[in-house]
């Protein structure tokens, strides 16, 4: 749980007869890392190099249309209950069967997307046909004529003078036909000699044509009319055609999700199969293993034959390491703060893995800033309705149920200790204490509890750096040994000025500020020392001094704000209480009476208290586990474990 998964790396050597079956057992459990050694082997050895290529690009291409038919039938793509799997699909008769099913499906699609291209080209047209709807003209009598050329558009009432100004110098015909606001329906005419002095004319003036459809004749009343008839009936021809589609989808449900798997399950054994090593009569397959499973799938492996060959080498967790991929092993209740740990960075298989940590600091900090009862609940209750995955909605939201779920009963848990029940704190006794009336004892304890996180931080990283015997770094580093002795001797010196009844001496802790601190300035130079660096001291005295001087400043400062950016933590639970008063006050200028108007200001602040509050506040949080806890600790770096599987959901 402390540390990922235990892992072996394996080698097998397989009879080109045995491949499929090796590749099958593998794959069944989501336990076998692949490692690409296609470099194995040379174009003697290989005669047909590309066969496994062209199978996994077709198999690839089939897996694309058969998602895309199913997209277009709504199908949900789920694996099927019988998933057993024995042979690679059939290229030609896969083929063949997906021809037919694109030839159904498809001719029907196209005639729905046509049929709603034309709805759209219709609704443009009613869009534009609007304004002439009270005009009892027929304009399509004067569609084809031979010299008159006209612009039948909407513009400015103010810029109708200046388009006849423009217009003076030929001859026109102009109508104002509706008014409306302050614009204007208009007809204009010339000579078709003249179109280009027209058309620049109603650029300028700002005139925006309405084109009547062609095909429609009669008053634009009737071609409304027309135009809307139109419509429904595609409409229907469309709801007619998606209960074709319904119905086909139906009755071939099964098939397709079948065919679906069968053609996923061999791209997936192909992929594989073309990062193997390739000789003359056998594969090569490396990867790594779970060792919690090593004996059991060799005992699986060397019952499909004797000819295979089996070597294993479990590597030293002690040393650090990037090439072995990292597993995290964590039970089912904090798993799913994994997610916040591989968004930082992927532990190496050397490091402590911070996941419960993370499962027990995250929701703590994210309830000491958000502690109330009442929306704490409706946090929780929210992260239960994410987590069940039954609104379609938040569904791509699935992962971050538990962690909103658990943020909600730490929030619970704090209202309980502060006393607040939706913002109210005259209702629940505090059973600890209330922020907005203690706001210095508040502060205090948050900064206090940080200073302790830090510590812990300095600890775990000395821990990580002597578990792979990195004796200089667990000794002169900034968060090794000396930075830690450096802080306390800090921390010692600040509480001991704040506290006048401090027990020990200032002077203490001034003496120990200057010894470690010149330690810490200094680490550099010990560090070629002991591994006898030469020269012991790069670039000259000079620009050493600077250089050693202004990093020692940059780690105080970095001591500084470490420490107070958790004064965060008591500030929001402070402003959570006056962010709920704003809206009580807002909520009584509306309604004194506490009326209806009241409680409609209530809920809105419920819901941007809930909201966008929650949202501030766990974005605070992950910075300071990340930037302030991690910091201290967790280096990353680790590559992550990717299973070959055939069996997708097992990974989920």
């Amino acid at each position: 749980m402390f540390y990922p998964q235990e892992m072996t790396e394996i080698e097998i050597i397989v009879p080109t007869k045995d491949l499929f079956s090796v590749t099958q057992a593998l794959s069944g459990q989501g336990i076998f890392s692949q490692t690409d050694v296609n470099y194995l082997g040379n174009e003697k050895d290989n005669p047909q190099p590309n066969q496994w290529q062209e199978k996994a690009s077709a198999y690839s291409a089939f897996e694309r249309r058969l998602q895309s038919v199913l997209n277009s039938l709504e199908i949900i793509d789920v694996n099927p209950k019988n998933r057993q799997y024995d042979t690679l699909a059939n290229i030609e008769k896969t083929q063949v069967l997906i021809d037919g099913i694109e030839h159904e499906v498809k001719n029907t699609v196209e005639q729905i997307n046509l049929e709603s291209k034309q709805i759209d080209h219709l609704k443009s047209l009613l869009q534009q046909m609007e304004p002439l709807s009270e005009i009892d003209v027929d304009f399509s009598q004067l569609h084809d004529s031979k010299y008159l050329y006209y612009i039948l558009g909407m513009m400015p009432l103010d810029n109708i003078q200046r388009l006849k100004t423009s217009l003076s110098r030929i001859p026109f015909v102009f109508y104002t036909l509706s008014q409306k606001n302050q614009n204007a329906v208009v007809w204009l005419a010339a000579s078709r000699e003249n179109a280009d002095v027209l058309n620049r004319a109603v650029r300028s003036a700002y005139l925006n044509p309405i084109n009547l459809p062609g095909d429609q004749k009669g008053t634009p009343a009737e071609i409304i009319h027309l135009l809307n008839q139109s419509i429904i009936d595609s409409e229907a021809k469309i709801k007619d055609l998606k209960n074709v589609l319904a119905q086909f989808s139906k009755e071939n449900e099964a098939q397709l999700i079948s065919l679906l798997w069968e053609v996923r399950c061999s791209r997936m054994m192909t992929n594989a199969i073309l990062h193997f090593g390739r000789l003359k009569y056998t594969y090569v397959i490396a990867g790594w293993i779970y060792t919690s499973y090593l004996s059991s799938i060799k005992d699986k492996i060397r019952g499909i034959s004797k000819e295979i060959l089996i070597e294993t080498h479990s590597p030293d967790r002690e040393k650090i390491t990037t090439d072995v991929p990292t597993a995290l092993n964590n039970p089912r209740l904090i798993r799913p703060f994994q997610m916040l740990v591989t968004t930082y960075a992927e532990p190496r298989y050397s490091e402590l893995d911070p996941t419960p940590l993370v499962a027990f600091l995250f929701p703590l900090l994210f309830g000491a800033m958000f502690g109330d009862v009442g929306h704490g609940v409706l946090l929780a209750i929210l992260g239960g309705i994410i987590s069940s995955k039954k609104v379609k909605a938040l569904k791509g939201f699935a992962s971050l149920g538990p962690i909103v779920l658990a943020c909600g009963i730490m929030a619970t848990i704090f209202g309980f200790l502060y006393g607040s029940l939706f913002g109210y704190e005259d209702i629940l006794p505090a059973l600890w204490l209330r922020p907005g009336s203690n706001i210095m004892t508040i502060l205090i304890i948050t900064i206090a509890g940080g200073v302790i996180l830090l510590i812990f931080g300095f600890l775990l990283n000395i821990y990580n750096l002597f578990k792979v015997k990195d004796w200089i770094n667990l000794t002169f580093s900034h968060n090794g040994v000396i930075g830690l002795l450096l802080y306390l001797s800090l921390v010692g010196l600040a509480v001991s000025l704040l506290v006048p009844s401090f027990p020990l001496p200032k002077m203490i802790f001034v003496i120990s500020s200057i010894i470690f601190g010149v330690g810490v300035m200094f680490s550099e130079f010990f560090v070629h020392l002991i591994e006898r660096h030469k020269p012991l001291i790069e670039g000259g005295f000079v620009i050493y001094f600077i250089q050693i001087f202004f990093e020692m400043f940059e780690t105080l400062i970095s001591f500084f704000s470490n420490s107070l950016s958790f004064v965060r933590v008591g500030a929001f639970a402070v402003a959570h209480g006056y962010l709920c008063g704003v809206f009580f006050v807002l909520a009584l200028m509306v309604d004194p009476g506490k009326g209806i108007g009241y409680w409609l200001v209530f809920l809105v602040g419920l819901v941007f208290v809930v909201g966008f509050e929650g949202l501030i506040v766990g974005i605070q949080t992950m910075r300071l586990t990340y930037y302030e806890i991690f910091g201290k600790f967790f280096n990353g770096g680790g590559k992550r474990f990717e299973p070959l599987t055939l069996h997708p959901a097992e990974n989920e």
